[in-house]
């Protein structure tokens, strides 16, 4: 892509200024081709800032502040002035100012008809502008890429947050002066601050320069809620990002695949070139977004429910969209990585297939539809052979093939193979679907507390069959047959099916029956006692003190979570785990210390010591063990030890009550 197509393909989404307005070397491109006699059109010696340009008659972007800075900026008109190929007069009328007849683009002369009514007496021009970018302004162009990459509907639920907070973009990516990171505070550079998407490398230096969650709500910023996450133990927020929760599910498509190896024939595509892009929705079923988005715009976007994906990404589990993708590259010889045939230069080899199918690269007519989803895949070895067959004749009749150097290839994800037979891996970061994919973070429409997982509990995330680690990750591409292949969530996560199962049956079954069966025990042997009295000599044995020991520690960390668990915060939550913690190793102290003791010791005491000894072994498994997946499984039998001793304290105090009500009534 040479600078001159740059700018008619993607500067209506860019201000100005910078490849919109000089080349490389820093040099205006019109004077440029006027102090220099470049030809507009022609070939200027081959150079990428000239090849065909008539930037001479175009005009150059110059930065256009107004586009981010007045209310109401007409982006549509600006839009147009740049299709036809007017862009000297593209932020006049993207202003108001005047409109325009003519184009460049038809071999016009443009003529500006200046709105009278938007200068004063002497000439000053009266516009509205303000300091903080309307949201309106930044979803001119944000809505409709991040409604293919993120699945955002800003219009449909606000932006960022839900509509009634009131927040606007720059609340939050703020710029210059009024941003806290000292990264962008300072002098003026229009620096925004940004977060961080595993799969671009914009400005990295800027990376997580975004106000986070964390810095409004921590303190109640800007009247923002603070978070209290009760309930929640404190061990997740070392592994969790707020977004894993607070986006629990999309509205609106994100695309899951992009196809650049055929003809998309779906109705409505423009401009044609966007044709050899075929998208696939997180349903992995074929989405027709290009003709979609340019009929419908991003006012209206269909509604579409999906769960995201969960993968790790620098210490943290995110919610991504990992894009996979298929496509047609050259292998040179010395050079490193896989280049992507010219995009141009592909349509334009289908395009002639699809006009004359007999002479036109007739291979191509083998590629089928072999799943039956009403769009033609590349997946048959049959199929990559005849692909990369007649790419590389339309390379070689275009003179852009050097035989011996280059090798065309078919990448598929994070595998290419030059043959449909032979495949080589290619290396890529654990969170990636391919090396070459994208990968974007869903970061935006973020539900509040009362929608986000952990509202219903734990069991919304640790139950049999629950999304976050259930749902279906889809793992490769069509295979002969035309077959996706998914796997688990879990397994993206790193965590194995026995840690997941025994977390999900612990919450699930398990801690309610614990948690309430030490409340409803407590409860039941208070009435048993009070109905049939209770002496300190039915504590004196070894069996009955080490019963009520074992109670103790059940009550001191589990019993407190059911009874006072809602009421608790994240410090308070943390301070009773260290409380259990404690309360554990003084009752393994005091349990040595009756073991030590001559009295006799019965089956009861023997019982308790076990399962002392269990719960002590399990315990700093727990305590010094980092393995998530070994931690999972001992959290569970540390539960289970626990009901167990639960159950036999229970067993015991009843046997003691009835065992003096059976001896008063001999006496």
């Amino acid at each position: 892509m040479t600078s001159f197509n740059f700018v008619v393909a993607c500067g209506v989404c860019h201000p100005g200024g910078g490849p919109l307005e000089t080349d490389r070397n820093g040099h205006r491109y019109d004077r440029w081709m006027q102090e220099r006699g470049l030809e507009p059109g022609g070939e200027n010696g081959l150079d990428g800032d000239y090849f065909k340009a008539m930037w001479s008659k175009t005009g150059v972007i110059e930065a256009d502040c107004l586009i981010c800075h007045m209310p109401g900026y007409r982006y549509k008109a600006r839009k147009a002035q740049i299709k036809s190929l007017n862009f000297r007069w593209a932020a006049t009328v993207g202003a108001g100012l005047a409109r325009v007849e003519g184009s460049v683009k038809a071999g016009q002369q443009p003529r500006v008809k200046y709105d009278v009514s938007k200068f004063d007496n002497v000439g000053h021009v009266n516009l509205r502008m303000v300091l903080e970018v309307p949201s309106r302004n930044c979803l001119n162009c944000h809505a409709e890429s991040d409604f293919k990459k993120r699945g955002a509907s800003y219009l449909g639920q606000g932006v960022g947050h839900p509509a009634r907070s009131g927040i606007r973009c720059v609340a939050c990516h703020y710029a210059g002066s009024r941003a806290e990171d000292p990264r962008i505070n300072g002098r003026e550079m229009h620096e925004i601050g940004k977060g961080d998407d595993p799969g671009d490398f914009v400005s990295d230096r800027l990376d997580n320069t975004v106000r986070t969650c964390t810095d409004c709500h921590d303190k109640g910023k800007f009247g923002a809620a603070i978070m209290r996450h009760r309930e929640i133990p404190p061990r997740h927020f070392k592994k969790l990002s707020c977004l894993v929760c607070h986006v629990p599910w999309r509205r609106v498509k994100a695309a899951l695949i992009q196809d650049s190896t055929v003809y998309n024939e779906a109705p409505g595509i423009w401009p044609p070139p966007k044709r050899i892009w075929q998208f696939y929705g997180p349903d992995a079923k074929p989405w027709n977004y290009y003709g979609e988005v340019h009929r419908e715009e991003t006012e209206f976007q269909r509604e579409f429910q999906f769960v995201p994906e969960k993968a790790w990404y620098k210490g943290k589990i995110w919610p991504l969209n990992r894009v996979h993708s298929l496509w047609v590259g050259i292998r040179r010889k010395g050079v490193p990585g896989i280049d992507m045939v010219f995009m141009k230069d592909f349509f334009s080899m289908w395009k002639a297939h699809f006009e004359h199918p007999k002479t036109m690269y007739p291979l191509l007519s083998k590629i089928r539809d072999d799943n039956g989803d009403g769009v033609i895949e590349v997946n048959r070895q049959e199929e990559i052979s005849a692909l990369l067959a007649s790419v590389r004749q339309m390379l070689v009749s275009r003179g852009r093939y050097h035989q011996g150097t280059d090798q065309v290839v078919f990448v598929r994800d994070d595998e290419f193979t030059p043959d449909g037979k032979t495949w080589q891996v290619i290396e890529k970061f654990p969170w990636e679907a391919s090396p070459y994919g994208s990968v974007f973070k869903f970061s935006h429409d973020v539900l509040p507390a009362s929608s986000a997982l952990g509202a219903k509990g734990c069991t919304d995330c640790h139950s049999l069959g629950s999304a976050f680690f259930f749902r279906p990750v889809l793992t490769r591409l069509w295979d002969e047959r035309g077959k996706l292949a998914y796997e688990p969530n879990y397994k993206l996560l790193g965590y194995t099916r026995a840690a997941v199962i025994s977390g999900a049956i612990r919450q699930q079954f398990l801690m309610p029956v614990l948690y309430w069966g030490i409340l409803v025990s407590i409860v039941l042997l208070g009435f048993a006692w009070a109905l049939n009295g209770f002496t300190i000599e039915a504590c004196t044995s070894p069996g009955s003190r080490i019963m009520i020991l074992i109670l103790t520690v059940a009550a001191a960390g589990p019993g407190i979570t059911v009874i006072l668990g809602r009421f608790l915060d994240q410090s308070a939550l943390i301070a009773l785990s260290q409380f259990h913690k404690v309360v554990a190793m003084i009752a393994v102290v005091i349990c040595i210390a009756l073991l030590a003791t001559r009295v006799k010791k019965g089956l009861l005491f023997w019982a308790g010591v076990l399962i002392m000894a269990f719960q002590a072994a399990t315990g700093c498994v727990l305590l010094f063990s980092e393995n998530e997946n070994l931690r999972q499984v001992i959290f569970t039998i540390h539960d289970v030890g626990a009901l167990l001793g639960v159950g036999l304290f229970v067993l015991a105090a009843l046997w003691f009550v009835t065992a003096r009500k059976r001896s008063q009534k001999e006496i």
